[in-house]
């Protein structure tokens, strides 16, 4: 995907992991990160990690028994399967595995199945304070005093489907650590070497409600440290093969200069995503548009004519073979930073364009705007550290400081 299309996909991304409704007060617990990796005493060593998204890939390790890679495969395509998570099967292991499974007679040590993540995996803390942990590495314990765990199909894909849990966040139902009432059949109930195989609803609402994703620890996060000065000119070149005017060729240098060079920064309320216009078919190369109702609730920076005071049409290009869209409603809340195509069209076309124009907007660079993520700041990647800097935190003092930039001079 290119720069430019970037865009396009943190809006669909942020549609798309809506999360389902999460239970309340029930016997599972909540999708988390248990126990430092690190306890003294503790051997094996063991602890639960999430995933760093929801692409989980998995490596079984040549010690892994035919009847337990199984099961395994089963695992992660009946139960979850089930959830939002997508479980891949990898040949060997790369910098993107999240989990290689190994089984072994690993000696009376206590437990039939842990996982770890190692000092050495790639790790960090995302944005709820979760560790997430790359390469994680799940142990099944061949040891005869555990056989119970492994006697027949069923067991084996009990402790599969446990294991598993374990690797994206879940944790035990039962004892230990005991939760509330009612129990339930479910894979995660602990000390089962017989138990259920299957995930309960409520482990998939919670998968389903979690927001997987990860967050490297030198990432800043604190709302003071971010830079609002000018700091540097602005730049004006050709993007390098350019068929569309006026599109990605602007670089600011600090978010009161975007600010500044919008028409409009608003507060709005995404309420629909339909296909839009198509030029240069004659071509055969066409450039198509996705059109973009955006309702808006504030007006941050800048004008609207009275005419656009309460929704703009914001066009956004699909490059590079992006995929058709059907028409639909939608809803994703944000800050855009708009250019009316009327005032980009002004030296570029006579007034019949002009007119034609001015019922669209784009924004100033295909990056400008940040969207909320479950009360979290999104922004898609792009050239603009200023804005990057400004995913993961809090979606409300986000827009606080868009509007706290918007009143200092970048001149």
């Amino acid at each position: 995907m290119t720069r430019r299309a970037a865009l396009l996909g943190a809006i669909f991304l942020a549609l798309a992991q809506v999360p389902g409704p999460v239970a309340a007060d029930h016997g599972g617990r909540d999708i988390g990160s248990l126990f430092s990796c690190d306890r003294p005493g503790i051997s094996p060593p063991r602890c639960t990690s999430v995933a760093d998204g929801r692409r989980h890939l998995i490596v079984f390790d040549s010690t892994l028994t035919d009847g337990l890679a199984s099961s395994m495969r089963d695992s992660m395509i009946e139960d979850y399967g089930r959830t939002e998570l997508e479980l891949i099967e990898q040949e060997s292991v790369t910098d993107d595995t999240d989990v290689i499974v190994f089984s072994e007679d690993y000696g009376e040590n206590g437990a039939a199945g842990w996982v770890y993540c190692p000092p050495d995996a790639p790790q960090g803390v995302n944005r709820w304070g979760d560790r997430w942990c790359r390469q994680q590495e799940l142990y099944l314990n061949l040891n005869p005093r555990y056989a119970g765990f492994f006697a027949d199909d069923g067991s084996r894909d009990h402790v599969a489907c446990h294991e598993l849990g374990h690797t994206v966040g879940l944790r035990h139902w039962g004892n230990p650590p005991r939760s509330p009432e009612p129990a339930a059949a479910t894979c995660m109930n602990a000390d089962t070497p017989d138990g259920p195989s299957d995930l309960h609803q409520i482990d998939i609402d919670h998968i389903d409600g979690y927001r997987y994703t990860r967050l490297p620890l030198h990432r800043p996060r604190m709302l003071d440290r971010i830079d609002l000065r000018p700091n540097g000119g602005r730049l004006v070149s050709a993007w390098p093969g350019q068929s569309v005017l006026a599109m990605e060729v602007e670089h600011f240098g600090s978010l009161a200069e975007m600010a500044d060079g919008a028409d409009a920064v608003v507060l709005g309320r995404i309420v629909a995503i339909t296909p839009g216009r198509s030029f240069g078919g004659a071509s055969g190369h066409p450039l198509r548009y996705a059109t973009v109702s955006v309702e808006v609730d504030d007006l941050l920076a800048g004008g609207l004519p009275a005419a656009h005071a309460q929704s703009v049409i914001l066009e956004v290009p699909l490059f590079g073979g992006a995929p058709e869209i059907a028409s639909g409603s939608a809803s994703a809340r944000g800050v855009f930073f708009l250019r009316s195509k009327a005032t980009s069209a002004a030296d570029a076309g006579p007034a019949d364009v002009q007119d034609r124009e001015s019922a669209y907007y784009r924004l100033v660079v295909l990056n400008a705007a940040i969207l909320d993520d479950h009360d979290t700041a999104a922004v898609a990647d792009g050239d603009h550290a200023f804005l990057e800097v400004l995913d993961g935190l809090r979606f409300e003092d986000v827009v606080l400081t868009v509007e706290r930039a918007a009143t200092i001079d970048p001149g």
